[in-house]
């Protein structure tokens, strides 16, 4: 398999305070994997490119925000390699792909943004996909907060299913018709959050080309979300996703979580379902 790990230092440096510590320790828990050549760090850069994907995602008001706020830099930068990681897979040049981020994205609508994201990397990564000829996309949410601008922005377009993982509060949704599936998980902890995955992917037609998952490891239990998912869950979610996706190229974004020594566990153990 060729697999690629996407991380700027700047991540870790200059990335929003609450999420900028588990950064590089989950990335310097690749270090093994890297040496192996089992999955290649690429460096991501913003260009010009990213820079007409952004103008075409939000508004002109919020990213003169997102600049006031000083997070311009940042978020763009993590999108960036959200949206280089995109072009590789679809290109064939990787078959799976994990993109850390100095902020996150999935509260990013058009023009607002809350939650330590500022621009919507899956967003700009699917409108990079469309210039490919890639169509049918599966987006997989499982931070345990709702994916909202993700939603607000994709969630009438009928060629993306979009399927959201989240604690437990919030409304019980399968929209067949537009493909919008919410999932507020029951209960605490592993087997309330795995029976629903295997629910909703078993009602999946895998007709899809590309496949996203926005990855948080706050619903980890020692960490600040509260679906209170055990280390054991993460191999077992991303094995879930494994064979759902078959042969189709597989994008992970991180997302929500804060906590160094869940990162430097979970992180690996959800890339070598993949590689390893």
């Amino acid at each position: 398999m060729k697999a690629g790990v996407f991380y700027h230092p700047d991540y870790s440096e200059k990335g929003y305070f609450v999420l900028k510590a588990r950064v590089k320790p989950g990335f310097d828990a690749l270090s093994d994997l890297i040496g192996r050549n089992r999955i290649r760090h690429y460096l991501p850069e913003i260009d010009n490119e990213i820079e007409a994907l952004l103008a075409a995602t939000h508004s002109p008001e919020h990213i003169a925000s997102v600049r006031s706020d000083g997070e311009h830099h940042v978020a763009l930068l993590s999108a960036a390699g959200v949206v280089q990681a995109a072009i590789k897979l679809a290109q064939g040049e990787l078959d799976f792909a994990f993109c850390f981020v100095g902020a996150a994205g999935h509260h990013a609508s058009y023009d607002s943004y809350w939650g330590f994201c500022f621009y919507n990397d899956a967003a700009m990564a699917v409108r990079k996909l469309r210039q490919l000829g890639v169509r049918r996309i599966i987006i997989i949410d499982v931070d345990p907060h709702f994916g909202d601008g993700t939603r607000n922005l994709l969630g009438l377009d009928p060629d993306i299913i979009h399927i959201n993982f989240f604690g437990n509060s919030g409304v019980r949704k399968f929209d067949s018709l537009m493909q919008n599936y919410d999932i507020p998980i029951p209960g605490y902890g592993d087997q309330s959050f795995l029976e629903e995955m295997d629910l909703v992917f078993s009602l999946q037609d895998r007709d899809f080309e590309f496949l996203i998952v926005i990855f948080g490891h706050d619903s980890h239990a020692n960490d600040y979300g509260n679906c209170r998912l055990s280390y054991e869950a993460f191999p077992a979610m991303a094995g879930r996703i494994r064979r759902l996706a078959g042969d189709k190229p597989v994008l992970f974004i991180l997302s929500g979580g804060d906590n160094p020594d869940v990162a430097r566990v979970v992180i690996p153990a959800v890339i070598e379902e993949f590689v390893g």
